[in-house]
């Protein structure tokens, strides 16, 4: 399995609720809090066309994008 990692920020709750559903069903993850490390928003703006959205989780070749196709853009 491919390793997952889940870009997140501390004030979206989509980025909590899809944390909460992976730890739910089990799945390991390396979690990017990007309010901590606001130089990795490199690392996700080339998967969303430069937008700066939160969470995105990449899994292998596989990029989601938001929660049930919601998110937070800062």
């Amino acid at each position: 399995m491919s390793k997952v990692l889940v870009y997140s920020t501390i004030d979206c709750g989509y980025s909590t609720k899809l944390m909460e559903e992976l730890d739910s069903s089990g799945i390991d993850y390396e979690k990017i809090n990007l309010s901590l490390y606001p130089k990795r928003w490199d690392e996700v703006t080339i998967h969303t066309d430069g937008q700066k959205i939160s969470p995105v989780m990449i899994s292998g070749d596989d990029v989601t994008i938001g929660y049930n196709g919601l998110g937070c853009v800062y």
